[in-house]
């Protein structure tokens, strides 16, 4: 159990320098069992003016305006102080006087989940913990969340004026902590169904991605109740698109043919690679000819690179053909979401009959494994999935495919009077 700890603070005024308007800095002093600083202000008082026994600023005169806003400015920064004693007295954490000027210097990060999870996310990207996919991702979850704040926000302003309101509007509209409850995420997972139209498997990835900052917020020493006792995030199954041999054949044909952009054939180059490999699209921008070893493709994933993970793809004849250069990287790429572009044009060149994307290729090599014979050991190894459930759903895939292909019997015992309909 943590022992008592003797907490104090006093605005003071560093009255040894006055500035050419008369005035001297005023500072907080705080003390945390004995160790002492000093946070500055960035206020000054003229020093006769000041009460140095109170630790209070004086009016000037009976009409003094600016008197009042500069004590509401301090009072502020002093109930910053307070805030930050307070929340680590309740914790039962022990404060150093280091660990205070941290958190009062990002006081409105530890007040605002906003700001907390947008600088949370620049740091992890930053130290190269998560990919920038997967930042940009953890972006866009933020920012539905921050617009159906701003909504609720709108809302209340409508029906009511007593609701109390957040600190700002739009772009700075905060959210504390203590506002992040269950009530707000149930309705906040309701009005990306209704309000914005997402489908169950975007709305349980957003609700997972606030999960995370908020399991951080709380690591990081945030005192607040933990909402995602209550909520729970669902996995609902989700069927991955993926090209059937023959809209593969026809991708094939697209790639080969000379009338073919130059654009859609640098993109079909490393689609296509991927179809026979089953590279992620981030892999596939940075594989180069020293990941060759033979017949072998030899990669660090970067998704996975943390775990220091090496697999090894067998290389396919048609994914060598694949391959034009000599030195360096394998292919030339786009950003992804101008690839995405240019594959949904593709995919419609093609008559594929969905939104064709990067991770289309990736379920395509993994589902094509199965169907023709592959076993699920192997493609765990091949796809370098960690957990081979993450594998069994190209088995389960595969599965639903073939069971679907028995509908062609269907045409075999076709009513006479289904045909006149067709007609008709």
């Amino acid at each position: 159990m943590v022992s008592t700890q003797n907490y104090s603070k006093k605005v003071i005024i560093k009255d040894d320098y006055v500035k050419k308007d008369g005035t001297s800095a005023l500072y907080i002093y705080v003390s945390v069992d004995g160790q002492n600083e000093r946070i500055a202000l960035k206020l000054g008082w003229p020093p006769k003016f000041f009460d140095k026994v109170k630790g209070k600023i004086l009016p000037r005169g009976k009409a003094d305006k600016d008197f009042s806003d500069y004590q509401l400015m301090i009072d502020t920064e002093i109930g910053k102080v307070n805030e930050i004693f307070k929340e680590y007295r309740l914790a039962g954490k022990t404060l150093t006087i280091g660990q205070l000027l941290k958190d009062y210097n990002s006081f409105t990060s530890r007040k605002d989940f906003f700001t907390f999870a947008v600088n949370d996310a620049h740091e992890r990207y930053k130290r190269k913990k998560i990919e920038l996919g997967s930042r940009k991702g953890h972006m866009a979850s933020l920012n539905s969340l921050k617009a159906f704040y701003k909504f609720e926000h709108d809302k209340a302003k409508k029906t009511t004026k007593t609701t109390p309101e957040p600190e700002a509007e739009g772009e700075d509209l905060q959210l504390p902590f203590n506002a992040l409850t269950p009530k707000l995420l149930e309705n906040f997972r309701a009005w990306m169904k209704a309000e914005r139209g997402n489908v169950p498997g975007t709305v349980e990835n957003h609700m997972k991605n606030v999960r995370t900052y908020v399991k951080r917020a709380l690591a990081a020493g945030n005192v607040f109740d933990d909402p995602f006792k209550v909520v729970k995030v669902a996995h609902p199954e989700t069927t991955p698109n993926v090209l059937a041999e023959e809209q593969l054949q026809s991708l094939i044909a697209l790639f080969n043919n000379t009338s073919t952009p130059e654009s859609w054939v640098s993109v079909l180059r490393h689609f296509l690679f991927s179809c026979f490999t089953g590279l992620r699209i981030s892999d596939a921008k940075t594989v180069n000819h020293d990941n060759i070893k033979g017949d072998w493709l030899v990669i660090m994933p970067k998704k996975t690179m943390r775990y220091h993970k090496v697999i090894r793809i067998p290389l396919h004849p048609m994914a060598k053909i694949l391959i034009t250069t000599s030195l360096g990287r394998l292919f030339a790429t786009y950003s992804e979401p101008y690839t995405n572009r240019l594959l949904d044009k593709i995919g419609q060149a093609a008559d594929v009959d969905f939104k064709i994307t990067t991770h289309t290729a990736r379920h395509t090599f993994g589902t094509l494994f199965i169907e023709l014979g592959g076993d699920v050991v192997t493609l765990k190894e091949y796809m370098g999935h960690a957990d081979i459930q993450t594998t069994m759903k190209y088995v389960h895939l595969s599965e639903k495919r073939r069971k679907e292909k028995i509908n062609v019997f269907d045409k075999l015992f076709r009513k006479p009077d289904d045909d006149l309909k067709n007609t008709a």
